[in-house]
């Protein structure tokens, strides 16, 4: 996983509309964050894309200082329409994907044992390298940004995001909610790679559950996201129910899981 995201990287980069030769900063400050040992590898209308300390990542250049602005020749206007097209873009693409999550029916085979799908109305595994039916990977990130929680005894949501997906920002809200409604049985948590002043400038919506930064994506890596939102959904056993796209867990589908008696 982490040499796919690697090449996705370096492919995206050949993209960039302004390259030139990557240059070296001590430090790279953006809000309340401060990256160190940066390599700037170049930008595009609206993205900043470097290398530093814990691995890589991107922030918006209207972010970033004047001088760095002034040297990729950032332009508010045409970074606004190119932001406006790429979530346009991007809801529909997430909309397509949380059709077809909703969508997937259970496989059901007569001459086999029942299957995972058909006990909790979600999916069955589709290959060997599938978490569902297995023990996921242990919650370990770098960073809580809120109080870690306790996860003995409970189902546990962890959902990969980021702050600048527009989708993901619009299932906040939904998590927020079901957090509330299923306190005593299950507990949300929102893992990102972004950086904890872009997650705590994030005010509308709020999060309003356990929070967490994956700076090097390790977590995300072991639990095989290939985009986002992505959820891993897990028992109190710590037994993966499901893993994928969060429109398939209904909350009529959550609700019949998380009412069942504790085995």
């Amino acid at each position: 996983m982490t040499k796919r995201l690697s090449v996705y990287f370096f492919s995206l980069l050949i993209t960039l509309s302004v390259v030139g030769e990557p240059f070296k900063l001590q430090t790279l400050k953006v809000g309340t964050t401060t990256y160190t040992n940066v390599t700037i590898l170049g930008a595009n209308t609206t993205d900043l894309y470097f290398s530093h300390s814990l691995g890589f990542a991107n922030v918006k250049l209207k972010y970033v200082s004047a001088d760095l602005q002034k040297r990729y020749d950032y332009d508010p206007k045409a970074a606004e329409r190119a932001e406006r097209i790429q979530i346009e873009n991007d809801i529909l693409y997430q909309s397509a994907l949380a059709n077809a999550a909703a969508a997937q029916p259970a496989k059901l085979s007569a001459n086999k044992k029942p299957s995972l799908g058909s006990e909790t109305g979600l999916a069955d595994p589709i290959s060997e390298g599938s978490l569902l039916g297995k023990p996921g990977p242990n919650l370990e990130v770098d960073k809580w940004i809120s109080e870690k929680p306790a996860l003995e005894g409970k189902y546990v949501l962890i959902s990969f995001w980021a702050p600048w997906s527009v989708p993901c920002r619009q299932w906040i809200t939904e998590f927020n909610a079901l957090q509330k409604k299923y306190s005593d049985k299950l507990v949300v948590v929102g893992v990102s790679a972004g950086s904890e002043s872009e997650i705590a400038d994030l005010s509308d919506p709020r999060i309003e559950y356990a929070s967490a930064i994956d700076a090097k994506a390790k977590l995300s890596a072991a639990t095989g996201v290939t985009s986002i939102p992505f959820v891993l959904f897990r028992d109190p056993k710590g037994i993966v129910l499901y893993q994928g796209h969060p429109g398939a867990l209904t909350d009529k589908k959550l609700q019949a899981i998380l009412s069942k008696p504790a085995e």
